[in-house]
């Protein structure tokens, strides 16, 4: 039995943004390793790809080094939304905007603004934040909610 193929180059590289994404402040609270979790177990990446996605937890990554590789506009869109829903503040898209810029200096630039502008009102943006609201309420039971990276 071989390996699969996994994902394109531009969609890995839009996961491994994402996993940066979420280790920027070298804190992964418990909603954002679950969230992790579910997406590693749920996307076809192949073994080669799971074992990069693993290292790069054990050393953070550039999340703007990621994202520059990134090339389907529909891969970048993703992106933006999967960001929005980790930095999720009660829907205030503005505030989402400066956590993410925080973040991501290079969605500054012109054409990559218009990129994250247009997810504002992306439908997979609500559901994300739920499937990563559920994954909070049930790690209020279960273990501290920080685990903290050191750098």
């Amino acid at each position: 039995m071989g390996e699969s193929a996994g994902v394109s180059e531009s969609e890995f590289n839009t996961w491994r943004a994402v996993f940066a994404f979420t280790l920027v402040d070298h804190v992964l609270s418990l909603e954002e390793q679950k969230l992790l979790k579910s997406y590693k177990a749920q996307v076809p990446f192949s073994r080669s790809q799971l074992e990069i996605l693993n290292a790069d937890f054990e050393k953070p990554q550039d999340v703007e080094a990621f994202y520059r590789k990134i090339t389907k506009a529909e891969d970048k869109k993703r992106f933006c939304v999967l960001a929005r829903a980790v930095v999720w503040t009660d829907g205030d898209m503005d505030a989402q905007e400066i956590e993410i810029l925080k973040r991501v200096s290079c969605l500054k630039e012109p054409e990559e603004r218009e990129i994250l502008s247009g997810t504002r009102g992306h439908p997979h943006v609500e559901h994300y934040y739920q499937q990563y609201s559920k994954a909070g309420v049930v790690g209020l039971f279960e273990a501290p909610h920080v685990l903290e990276m050191q750098a």
